[in-house]
Parts: structure tokens; C-alpha cells; sequence
């Protein structure tokens, strides 16, 4: 049901997971750890109060019954969630693998239009966690906003719900705004019916209130617009 799957993502990017770092020493390379804090998690998605829409995918997503018999390669499911991130979806079905960053394109044709990100946070869950198969595919600079790579990591060896390996990223990235758009879309036609109204203007909100509360959704909804225009 949708309140299960809703959990499953939320807890999947809040859970515990550590950022890990390689340092050489004498007695050869050591890694450390340490703990992500939401605080970290909303700085780093959120640079500018502008951009505040986040949006979570997971994989891979499977039935309860399922997840037991469950086993993916990191490597495939690195690549799943980095094209939803592109087409802006949050199932893995019909993909469209020849939308890729420019400098994956093979052909002179390097017009793309893919979902240009501000920040991201991937979350890797489960055994060999650390890989750089799942990194690599989100390190491309040219799906960030100028080029900057802005992309968090996390690592939990310990498996969640029942699935071998999974992965969770929560994203700032222009289409976020999609969402948001035919939210106003909705909104605005049931205001402009009246729909409900009389309900709102009993707790003092009028049509005065309803008026800016658009105007203010409508400038978010713009400036997500205007993301990839600002590389």
C-alpha cells in the first residue's frame, strides 16, 4: 500500500548511514567514518532558499514477499536510479536509456535535455555498500547546475528490510517543479470555482490569502524552470 512504500523511502535515506573516507597511512590505506546528520543532509541539499523541493526514489522496488528472494548487482542498481533521476521517475518502468549527460553521447548531437540537479544524496544500504559503481554514476559533471558536482554519500552495511543491497536518493534537480506545477494547475481551477471556499473563509483564509499563496508557489515554480538556463 502507498503508506508503506511512502516509509520505506523516508527511512531509507533517514536510518543511519556514515560518510566514508580513505586516508593513506604506514601501515597502508585506513577508512573513517562518520555519522551523517540531517543537519549535514539539509545544508547540502538546500544551498539556496529558493530551492527547497526534494524529491526520494528507491531501489530497487520489490513486494514484501519478494525481498527474500531478491539479489541485484550494485552496478545495475546505480544505473536504474540515475535514469529515474533523469526521465524524472520514480518507477523503474519504461526507461528511455538514450537520454544520457552530454559527455556519455556517443553521436555529435550533444543536445540532451535531462533533469539538471542542484544537489544530491544517494544512500547505499547493504553488503559491499562502498563501491564505485554506484558513485560514478553520480559524479558527472555535466548533470549539475554549472557543472559543480554537489552529490553526498552514504554507506549502512547493514541491509534494509529484507533486500540485499538498495539504494535511496533524495534530489534538489529542475523537475522537481513538474510536481509543483500541476499541483497549482489543480489548485487554481478549484479555486477559481469556488470549491470549498466558504470552508476556508470560516478559518479567515480568503480569496485575498489564496491570491498570494499562489503568487508565491508560481515564483518557486519559476525558478526551478530556469535551472538549467542558469549553466
Amino acid at each position: 500500500e502507498i503508506n508503506s512504500l511512502i516509509s520505506a523511502h523516508m527511512a531509507g535515506l533517514l536510518l543511519p548511514s556514515s560518510i566514508l573516507s580513505s586516508e593513506e597511512g604506514e601501515e597502508g590505506e585506513k577508512v573513517t567514518s562518520e555519522l551523517i546528520e540531517l543537519d549535514q543532509v539539509v545544508e547540502h541539499l538546500v544551498p539556496h532558499p529558493g530551492y527547497k523541493l526534494l524529491t526520494c526514489r528507491m531501489m530497487p522496488v520489490v513486494s514484501e514477499y519478494s525481498r527474500e528472494f531478491t539479489n541485484t548487482a550494485w552496478e545495475m542498481l546505480g544505473k536504474y536510479s540515475r535514469q529515474m533521476l533523469f526521465q524524472n521517475s520514480i518507477l523503474d518502468e519504461k526507461l528511455i536509456w538514450s537520454i544520457k549527460p552530454r559527455s556519455e553521447l556517443k553521436t555529435s548531437n550533444k543536445r540532451v535535455s535531462l533533469n539538471t540537479c542542484i544537489s544530491n544524496l544517494v544512500v547505499c544500504r547493504g553488503t559491499g555498500s562502498r563501491i564505485p559503481n554506484v558513485e560514478e554514476k553520480f559524479t558527472v559533471p555535466d548533470i549539475y547546475q554549472k557543472e559543480k558536482i554537489k552529490c553526498m554519500f552514504g554507506y549502512s552495511p547493514t541491509s534494509f528490510e529484507k533486500l540485499d543491497k538498495s539504494v535511496f536518493v533524495l534530489s534538489n534537480a529542475e523537475k522537481n517543479g513538474d510536481f509543483l506545477e500541476q499541483l497549482i494547475q489543480d489548485s487554481w481551477t478549484k479555486f477559481q470555482a469556488k470549491a470549498f471556499l466558504y470552508q476556508y473563509e470560516s478559518f479567515g483564509l480568503g480569496s485575498d490569502w489564496f491570491n498570494e499563496s499562489f503568487n508565491i508557489l508560481q515564483k518557486v515554480d519559476q525558478d526551478y524552470r530556469y535551472i538549467s538556463y542558469s549553466d
